[in-house]
This record gives C-alpha cells, structure tokens and sequence, in this order.
C-alpha cells in the first residue's frame, strides 16, 4: 500500500490510500517461489534419505502417509488402523502414552520401539515426529521419521546376553575360588595383582579385593627377594609360555610362617599371546610336618629292623649249611628262598635308610676317581650272574676316570639294569651304553640302559623320578617295590651334579640315562 499526502486550506493533512496492484502481485510472485524452492528442497530431502517418512493427522488416529524405503509397508492412502499394521504389540501401551504426552506438551515426539518390518519380521525402529502448528498454535499435523536400527538393538541384546553371561561365570568362578582353601591370583605382565581370592585376601588381612587390586608385590608385604624372585618367575612364564612351580615360605596374617607350594601359568588371548599369569598356592605346612615325621619314623624303623634281619639271615645260612652237611636237600632248598627273601628285605631296608638320609641332607659320598667303564662292566657281569633269560649286551665308548662316589653311582646302575630286566620279560637282551658329549662348553659321559619292554604310560613319565611313586595300571601292579628305587638314583646323581631321565621309544621300552661331569 501506497500513500500520497496533502495539504487542505487548514494546512491539514490528507491521506488518501493508493493500491498499488503491481507491488502486491510482485511480492506474491516471490512468496509463491520461496514455497516452492522449499518444496523443491523438501521434495529432495524426502528422496535422498534412507528413514522411513511418514505423516499423522493432528490426534495420531489416521496415518496419512507412509514411505516404507523397503523396511515397512507403504501406506497407499491414509490408514487409521496404523498401529496394528505396524507396531508391536508388546509396545503399544507405551507408544500410546508418548504421543499423549507429546499432545499434550506440543513436543516432539520420539521412541525406539518394535514394528512390522515387510518381510514380515520383527525389528526395530527410532521414531522422531514434530507437530506442524498454525498460526494460532493449533497442530494440523505431524511430520516424522523412522530409521531401521534392528541390527544396533540385536547387537546391544546380543551384548547384554553376553555381559549377563560373563556375570553369571564371574559369580560361579568367585563361588569356586572363595570356597577353595588353595591362594587363587591373577598377574598382569607388570607384575600388579588383578585378581585374588578371599583365602588369599585373608593370608595378606586385606577385606575386600579392591584393597588389594592393581597393587604389587611389595606393597602387600612381600620382602624384597621374594618379590624379585616371583617378578623373575612372571618374565620366565611370558618368555616361555610354560608354567612354573615352585615352594616358598611367607608369614599368614593369622597363622605366622607357612610353607606354600605354588604354580605360575600363562593365560593366553585368542591369537595365542600372553595377557596375564595365573597362579595357585596351596598351604603344605602341615604336610611338610607329616612328611619330616615319617622320614623320621622310617629312619629309626629301618635302623631298628636292620640288627634283627642280619641276625635272621646269619640263622638262615647256619640253617642252610647244617641242612647241607646232613643231605637234607628239601632242607637246604628252603633255607635258599630263606635267603633270598631276607635279601629282599634287607634291599628295602637300605632303601628306607637311603630315602631317610638323603631327605635329611646325610648322604654322604665317598668320592674318589675311578674308571667309568670298569664300573660298568663289574655291574654287568655281577647282574649277567643272576639273569639267564637275558642278555645284556655292552657297547662303551672310550673309557674315562670319574670322580665321585664309585658305590652310589654302581648302586644306580644296578638299579637301572634291574629295573629293564624286571620290566621286559617277553624279551631276551638289554643294551648298555656310554658316549662322551660336550654340553655347554662341559664334557660329560653319559650312560643308558635299554631295554625292550612293557615302557612308561606318558602320563607317568614327569612323576617317575618322585618319592614313593608307582606306575599303576596294566602290567604294572604285578611288579611288586615301593617305589624308591628311582628316586634314590635321581638323587644320587644329582648330588654328583648330574642329570637323569627316562625316553620311551615308539616300538616299545624305555631308555634311562644320566650324566655325569668328567672333571679335568
């Protein structure tokens, strides 16, 4: 609208008002433009994105329109059954209730919520709808959006199972580990505690873990050699991939001093690298006071049993000569399993005292130099005597003098030759052998025995050397011994700062060996 003033004979002024048609068609020419440029955008908007668009009536009761983008249904034309076709019914009461408050508020509307995908499976959506109001404030309609988030919510509930997975293992292994009396701890590689039991929280008089959790070694206690020795078992396992064990004294909170048996042992992630060390530790104090009172019981049984059996076996042999001297064959036959049975006795005897001993730190050798092979073959050709089924065949390298205790070392090849014979009684030969090898920058003679046998179960093989141990199963239970015959050998030669072992071979027996150093 357009004005021209004038002036009247009062020198007032007048107004009159002049339309002018051209300025108003021009200024709704533009307006007709802006709307459709922003339909134009509109119309792109709605063709570029990937959401589902849809449009509701003012009150949410008719849909009247949907663009499903291949996750739902198109509407066609407008629908008022909209929920049935496409909500969940699990959710309707709740979709229900946002859009009244949204109504009621004039707010956005917004929820994440199940729907009626067109393959005719369940899924789930993240709807946004805004209200388009007048002029007055009134809402015409609703304009909103729905994208497909089925696959986030399956993984978020594929998560969460997993997370309720995770917890109910946790639960379990915290049950398992709290009832155990055995220290169960978890290492990272910087030698900080991640996990530990009540049993060990309890040993260290902490409460809670989290008293404990991300601290090391010495700030729970641990003396300064203590805490470098088990920091150097840690780098060994990582290094190696191999558990360790061990035995170390530590004082309890409660108890004082225990003695403590543990194992260190890797835990692997799933491209087979180390992430953490895993340890268990049991309390043997007690049966380390068990084990020293037997030692002592054996020691003084054996001493005590050894006067009465020599005087038995001089009865035995004055029996056995009167027996011969009156020709009472039958007589002198049973005087000779007399004899050897009290010989028997006599070995397991001297075995009991040797095991007494050597746990009392009291083996002492008479170590002097002497001619390996000599040895050998005075063992072979005493044995040889006593064995008619087999033959012992020798192949011995170069002779050498040996320092060490000839009789306890003789005493480990006569163990060695007795045990083949004993435990291969379906074959006819034995095989002895010595060889010189040089073994960092050391030389050593090293000597087997071979033989064709029954052989050792693999399971039995790390524990042949133990105290007291038995192969059980099988042939085995039929070969009577206490099963100290190795486990003298193996110390004998390591106090002569040798090493022994045991190798099955795939057609049957076994092979021991040791070595000994050849000092210059």
């Amino acid at each position: 609208m357009m004005t021209d003033p004038k002036t009247n004979s009062a020198q007032l002024f007048s107004s009159p008002l002049i339309s002018d048609a051209n300025v108003l068609n021009q200024q709704l020419v533009n307006v007709n433009k802006q709307l459709r440029d922003s339909e134009t955008r509109f119309a792109a908007f709605v063709k570029a994105t990937s959401d589902v668009i849809y449009r509701m009536n003012a009150d949410w009761t008719i849909m009247l329109e949907l663009q499903g983008r291949e996750f739902l249904e198109d509407t066609g034309e407008p629908i008022q059954h909209w929920m049935d076709k496409y909500i969940h019914s699990e959710d309707k009461e709740q979709i229900l209730h946002v859009i009244q408050e949204a109504l009621r508020t004039k707010s956005i509307f917004q929820l994440e919520h199940q729907v009626k995908r067109l393959d005719g499976k369940m899924g789930w959506a993240s709807s946004r709808a805004i209200p388009i109001v007048d002029r007055d404030g009134n809402i015409i309609e609703w304009f909103g959006t729905t994208s497909d988030i089925t696959q986030r919510k399956q993984a978020e509930e594929a998560l969460c199972r997993s997370k309720d997975e995770l917890e109910q293992q946790k639960r379990l292994y915290e049950a398992v580990t709290a009832s155990t009396p055995d220290l169960v701890y978890v290492f990272d590689l910087q030698y900080k505690f991640t996990y530990a039991n009540k049993a060990l929280l309890i040993m260290w008089g902490k409460n809670t873990l989290e008293e404990a959790k991300g601290k090391g070694l010495r700030e729970l206690g641990y003396e300064e050699w203590h805490a470098e020795m088990h920091e150097r078992e840690i780098d060994e396992v990582v290094a190696t991939k191999r558990l360790i064990r061990g035995e170390v004294a530590f004082p309890h909170a409660t108890l004082g001093r225990r003695i403590y048996d543990y194992i260190f042992s890797p835990v692997f992630d799933a491209n087979n690298e180390i992430v953490a060390v895993a340890g268990t530790t049991r309390d043997i104090t007690e049966m380390r006071q068990l084990s020293e009172q037997k030692d002592e019981f054996l020691a003084m049984a054996s001493h005590e049993l050894k006067t009465p059996v020599t005087v038995i076996k001089a009865y035995t042999q004055i029996f056995h000569r009167s027996a011969q001297e009156a020709n009472d064959k039958q007589a002198a036959a049973l005087a000779i399993k007399m004899e050897a049975q009290i010989d028997k006795l006599t070995s397991r005897i001297a075995e009991l005292l040797d095991v007494s001993r050597i746990q009392g730190g009291k083996l002492h050798l008479q170590e002097k130099h002497f001619d390996f092979n000599g040895l050998i073959d005075g063992v072979v050709e005493e044995i040889q005597r006593t064995t008619h089924r087999h033959q012992i065949i020798r192949r011995l390298t170069t002779s050498r003098t040996v320092f060490g205790d000839q009789d306890r070392i003789g005493q480990v090849v006569i163990n060695l030759l007795t045990n083949a014979i004993k435990y291969s009684p379906q074959s006819d030969v034995i095989y002895v052998y010595t060889k010189l090898v040089n073994e960092n920058q050391r030389d050593l003679i090293v000597f087997s025995v071979e033989d064709f046998g029954i052989g050792i179960p693999e399971a039995d093989q790390e524990r042949i050397f133990e105290r007291f141990y038995r192969v059980t199963g099988g042939n085995q239970n039929t070969y009577p011994g206490l099963g100290l015959g190795l486990y003298i050998c193996s110390e004998i030669i390591k106090w002569h700062g040798g090493t022994i072992w045991l190798e099955n071979k795939k057609e049957g027996g076994s092979i021991f060996s040791f070595s000994l150093l050849l000092k210059k």
